[in-house]
């Protein structure tokens, strides 16, 4: 059953994240401009914001990901573990290239503990205003995992 609502409600806040966070790596799905999916592992932070769910995590703004995004902005993200559990977060998708949000997120990063946390330089940027990066930003308006289901009203 899918819960329809303005909010996500904490249990499927709580058990989404839980999963992603043990999981860390997760696929990512955007939409080229014949309408066809094109998929990528990326290592998104979840946290909660103002009681909503979001998720930030770093990217190289290529061309390719730029124009998907810039035509269809929504992407899906998908986590599995060999134990089978399943989180999936349907998400609106933006850049948030603002100086606080990278500044956020770098601190996020290399202060959470491994394996969710990492040294943001992997990711090719000397500091968290390096233009070789940016922060995608998803906003979720759908969220599955362990038989839960919330979808924006």
């Amino acid at each position: 059953m899918v819960v329809e609502s303005s909010t996500t409600p904490p249990e499927v806040r709580a058990e989404f994240v839980r999963v992603a966070h043990c999981v860390v790596w997760c696929t990512l799905a955007t939409v080229d401009r014949r309408g066809r999916p094109r998929s990528r592992v990326v290592h998104p932070i979840w946290e909660e914001r103002d009681g909503e769910l979001v998720g930030h995590l770093f990217t190289r703004p290529t061309p390719l990901k730029k124009a998907h995004l810039a035509r269809t902005p929504f992407v899906s993200c998908s986590y599995w573990d060999p134990a089978h559990e399943v989180a999936v977060a349907e998400c609106g998708a933006a850049y948030a290239d603002d100086e606080e949000t990278r500044r956020h997120l770098w601190r996020l990063a290399s202060e959470t503990p491994e394996p969710l946390g990492f040294d943001p330089k992997i990711m090719g940027g000397d500091d968290p205003l390096d233009p070789d990066i940016t922060v995608l930003r998803l906003t979720p308006w759908r969220i599955s995992v362990a038989g839960l289901a919330w979808r924006a009203a």
